[in-house]
């Protein structure tokens, strides 16, 4: 028995390269440890599905091994439960209306995917619907997969709504994994699992295949236990060389340090982070403080695109399926009241019954027209700085599109990790200067999980 415990993806393929174990082998290891912590009735319930064709596929990447030289050759990977896979595997969005649904063809990303010899390993829990279903849904809570727990407390907040892609990488349950991101649902749940978690910038990986909300805001993205790791990552989702010339030093880099909301926070919120922020300076960074407020708009362009994007989505399932638009999928949860909609679907029926699904009303374009003044201001306060720390879950940079990164930083009082959010102007800029981050003030912990 192997221990795969915190393996990030160059020291996997060493291993591989060295034939320290085989991809077969490393793959039931994680099964293993799969059923083991998190598919008991007191586990962590991150995992919803593992490919039935996993094993098959590890079989076939040890035959041939590394010959090509594949970016991810061998590494297991969990994808979010709303992304496509042309496989055996389902795609439901954590929901009961689409627990059967198969998709005909593998997300955009899921290709890329493959192509740099990944393994998918299977697919995650979730936030039903990326929590768009209804106010009171519980984060990392759906119809078909029950609750997602955190791996350091059971009884906290998983956060989402990729809750089950980020306990996942937490816990040791895959060498990384893919969420989605509309508002925060990677940057939180990065966070509050003290893992890395990047949201690059909106429209650098394509959204075709997945489940939507929003298509001026969704975007994919990795978690992963280290910023090199997310590095590799980036570039195998987005076909450019892996960034290799990433930042040894911060001396005389600019850091915008955004203390909005700074009294509404925990004390200990603040003195942490205030403590990172002395830690970069003796490290040579120049320290910027600013405001920047976030956006009241943001569930507004949801509310008009959801509809649109949904029943769009819903026409490239295979003719058979019987969900065929939002309206069918609220009629199964009224149908299945007790096991499809615990918590109600109020964001479903408002999207349905008040929006038009053409995204004509005047509010949704008055929306837009502020979101582009939004980014030009935005990018004009953060023009001379080379990284900028939000001090809390800030809105502004997935509504104007600028990409984000989670660094965990160590543990809080109560044991729940700490960690902190970067934005830049690019997502290069913002991975290069996230490492420097990370050698600096980086500090993960494995949590110790009680099965």
């Amino acid at each position: 028995m192997q221990n795969i415990n915190e393996l990030t993806i160059t020291k996997l393929q060493d291993m591989l390269k060295s034939k320290t174990i085989s991809v077969k082998e490393l793959v039931q290891e994680y099964i293993n440890r799969i059923k083991v912590i998190d598919a008991e009735d007191n586990g962590l319930n991150s995992v919803l599905e593992i490919n039935p064709e996993v094993l098959e596929i590890a079989e076939g990447l040890d035959r041939r091994s590394n010959s090509i030289n594949q970016l991810l050759y061998g590494v297991p990977i969990l994808l979010k439960d709303n992304i496509d896979t042309a496989d055996q595997m389902h795609t439901s969005a954590g929901s009961l209306a689409l627990a059967d649904s198969n998709a005909s063809s593998d997300a955009m990303l899921v290709t890329a995917l493959r192509s740099k010899g990944a393994v998918i390993l299977g697919k995650t829990n979730m936030t039903e619907f990326a929590n768009y279903t209804t106010q009171n849904m519980p984060n990392g809570y759906s119809s078909r997969g029950g609750q997602v727990k955190n791996p350091y407390n059971k009884e906290k907040d998983p956060s989402g709504s990729s809750s089950g892609s980020a306990v996942a990488v937490a816990a040791n349950l895959c060498t990384t994994s893919i969420g989605s991101d509309t508002c925060n649902s990677i940057v939180a749940p990065g966070i509050t699992n003290g893992i890395v978690g990047l949201r690059p910038t909106t429209g650098v990986i394509s959204q075709k295949g997945i489940i939507p909300i929003s298509f001026t805001l969704d975007t994919a993205g990795p978690f992963t236990r280290t910023v090199a790791d997310a590095a590799i990552m980036y570039g195998a989702l987005t076909d450019t060389p892996v960034i290799k010339d990433m930042a040894e030093s911060l001396r005389g880099k600019i850091i915008g340090y955004n203390d909005w909301n700074h009294a509404e926070l925990p004390k200990e919120t603040v003195a942490k982070t205030e403590e990172v922020i002395r830690e970069l300076e003796k490290a040579g960074a120049i320290i910027k403080r600013l405001e920047i407020p976030k956006t009241k708009n943001i569930m507004d362009i949801m509310k008009y695109e959801f509809k649109y994007a949904m029943n769009s989505y819903l026409k490239t399932l295979p003719e058979s399926f019987p969900i065929r638009s939002l309206r069918d999928i609220i009629e199964f949860n009224n149908n299945n009241p007790e096991k499809a909609i615990k918590y109600g679907q109020t964001y479903l029926i408002d999207a349905e019954e008040n929006t038009s699904g053409m995204m004509e009303e005047a509010i949704y374009q008055e929306v837009l027209k502020d979101r582009d003044d939004c980014r030009i201001k935005i990018r004009e306060q953060i023009k001379d700085l080379d990284l900028c720390i939000m001090l809390s879950y800030n809105n502004i940079m997935h509504y104007t599109a600028l990409p984000i990164i989670t660094i965990p930083c160590g543990l809080y009082k109560d044991g729940m990790p700490f960690g902190i959010m970067m934005s830049a102007k690019t997502d290069v800029e913002l991975i290069g200067h996230a490492y420097a981050v990370d050698r600096i003030i980086g500090h993960r912990v494995e949590p110790k999980i009680v099965s």
